[in-house]
């Protein structure tokens, strides 16, 4: 099911994109300065994200693009930057 796999570098801002049934966020993405939407698998470092919701952070990890064009990122880095940090 999964077309390509690599570590790149991205850069993106954190934003929910699920919520139990009490409005609690449950799961995030990584939105990019190119439209792009990475899911954030919620293991390990992937926790992390969740306290990090409006934060622009770069992260580093396994990409997995699926057939139908989602992607989800396996998180084996990621740090906090400034709002005006590149």
């Amino acid at each position: 099911m999964v077309s390509k796999r690599s570590k790149p570098l991205i850069e993106g801002v954190v934003i929910p994109s699920s919520w139990d049934e009490n409005g609690i966020i449950i799961g995030v993405s990584l939105h990019t300065s190119d439209e792009k939407e990475y899911q954030v698998q919620l293991n390990g470092l992937g926790h992390e994200l969740l306290d990090l919701v409006q934060h622009k952070v770069e992260a580093t990890g396994k990409i997995r693009e699926r057939l139908d064009g989602s992607r989800q990122i396996i998180l084996s880095s990621y740090r906090k930057l400034k709002l005006d940090d590149r």
